[in-house]
């Protein structure tokens, strides 16, 4: 591959992964999730998909019902909000600085960190693999649409039949996204203290989205239609092999064969945690530096992550990694 090509591929492939989902017109989607068909939530979680936002637990799977972590929950919001630092915010403070639990070579170690510099009120002591509530991810939801921007909002008040054990601050959050129809409530009821799924998630992620591009932003030049990141075509193995490292923690490598040049390499995009004994770790290839030559040379590379012992793990590809295919069982 010429270094022309590579430069051109790299924009591409920066313009994709760049693209804003609190800027993006969701459209009709490119792909759809087999256990979605008849999903009311369907059509907004393809559009995510497709845009790069969010991606299953397989190349073909979302499982709309699972709960989701507070880790996964943090990176919807920074990746499906376009979060960024807060001016006067110190942006070189790393996780491990801001949180109790939350290593630096965690997956979701860069999300909690932009969230919190972001203005995000994450809690120093947070569980990144508890799951988070319906009215959690809500109050965090509308921090993130507030750090885009100030925006006008009716005062409607909405009478939440089972909101009486909220706090405040956390009922001023749903009432935010209620006026402005981010939130629906059903038949007055919220279910606060229930965990929120998959899908969820996505449909307030989509929607927070589409209200910041109309409302907050609707003059950034991010918000111009952009093409979205092509479903992965997978043509590579990838194979996961997990290793007792300490009592109850398992290192997992992740081995990817066939890499066009020594100047691919790979990166853990995050963790999901699909039963009590499965988990799926999903990666990208990153690219080659443009501005170097490298041997035609077919290689393989290799990242490793942690996991709690008793899991079983497959890694998958995430929008960007073009070569790969779902990985085996780990051995």
């Amino acid at each position: 591959m010429k270094p022309t090509n590579l430069t051109k591929h790299a924009k591409k492939m920066s313009i994709a992964c760049g693209i804003l989902a609190a800027s993006l017109s969701f459209g009709a989607s490119a792909f759809a999730f087999t256990d979605l068909k008849g999903n009311a939530a369907e059509t907004k979680i393809n559009s995510l998909h497709n845009a790069g936002v969010i991606n299953g637990i397989t190349s073909d799977l979302f499982a709309p019902n699972t709960k989701v972590t507070n880790a996964q929950a943090v990176q919807f919001l920074v990746k499906g909000l376009a979060l960024v630092p807060k001016a006067g915010t110190d942006s070189g403070a790393k996780a491990s600085q801001l949180f109790d639990n939350v290593k630096d070579n965690a997956w979701y170690a860069s999300s909690f960190a932009l969230a919190k510099q972001s203005g995000l009120t994450l809690a120093k002591d947070i569980n990144p693999n508890a799951p988070m509530t319906r009215a959690e991810f809500a109050h965090l939801l509308t921090q993130a649409l507030q750090s885009k921007g100030n925006f006008p909002v009716t005062k409607m008040f909405f009478m939440i039949e089972d909101g009486d054990k909220l706090t405040p601050e956390v009922n001023y959050s749903l009432q935010v996204l209620l006026n402005t129809n981010v939130l629906t409530l059903d038949n007055g009821k919220f279910r606060p203290s229930d965990a929120i799924t998959r899908a969820e998630a996505a449909v307030m992620i989509h929607d927070a989205a589409e209200f910041a591009d109309r409302v907050i932003t609707p003059n950034n030049p991010g918000n111009e239609p952009s093409e979205p990141e092509p479903v992965p075509v997978n043509n590579y193995i990838s194979d996961v092999v997990l290793d007792k490292v300490a009592e109850g923690v398992n290192k997992a490598t992740i081995t990817v064969d066939n890499l066009p040049n020594p100047g691919y390499g790979l990166a853990v995009e995050r963790i999901e945690f699909t039963s009590a004994t499965k988990a799926v770790i999903f990666f990208k290839v990153t690219l080659p530096d443009p501005d170097k030559m490298y041997p035609q040379v077919i290689t393989k590379g290799s990242i490793s992550t942690y996991l709690p012992a008793g899991y079983t793990a497959t890694a998958e590809p995430v929008m960007g990694s073009r070569w790969l295919e779902p990985s085996a069982p780990a051995k």
